[in-house]
């Protein structure tokens, strides 16, 4: 029984490892289609998010217009805030521990197919009210129309699509 319980509790180790040595190989590149990896543990909520950037700005090569650079600097300047990706509920207290987001494009680099991948962590003081959370991206941008979801959470290991008529995922 003890084995069990040991197992158990480093599934979610072992899963963010597996994530961080899959490393370069993101799954294929789809506009209006995002990816989201997901661990919620105790007060500690990790996220992963992988999306075209097609579907944030409406192109995927270096801004060639005064719209199309006032949109990309838009972008940067939004996602340096862990609430433009997701709402934890306010009963969990939870507090951004670390926000990291990297595009090529904030670069300057060319790339035939241009990403954003950001990578959030929170601390939460009352973890007993992690039940769910709301992904915010699908208000701020129609082109997205789908998030596909791995996590592990205190329910276990699942894997779901989020959608924008409910952008809540719950578990």
């Amino acid at each position: 029984m003890k084995h069990i319980f040991a197992r158990l509790a480093i599934l979610p180790l072992l899963l963010c490892c597996t994530w961080s040595m899959a490393g370069d190989k993101h799954a294929a590149h789809s506009h209006g289609l995002g990816n989201l990896e997901l661990v919620v543990q105790g007060g500690t909520v990790k996220a992963s998010f992988e999306i075209p950037m097609e579907s944030l700005l409406g192109f995927e090569h270096l801004p060639r217009t005064p719209a199309q650079k006032k949109a990309m600097a838009d972008l940067q300047a939004a996602v340096t805030q862990a609430s433009y990706f997701i709402n934890l509920p306010a009963a969990a207290d939870c507090q951004t521990k670390s926000l990291q987001v990297n595009a090529d494009m904030f670069n300057g680099k060319k790339s035939e197919h241009s990403d954003l991948d950001a990578e959030l962590e929170f601390s939460c003081s009352q973890p007993s009210a992690l039940k769910q959370l709301e992904i915010p991206l699908f208000k701020k941008h129609p082109r997205l129309s789908s998030l596909k979801v791995d996590m592990v959470s205190p329910k276990g290991q699942s894997s779901v699509t989020l959608k924008a008529k409910d952008p809540v995922l719950r578990w």
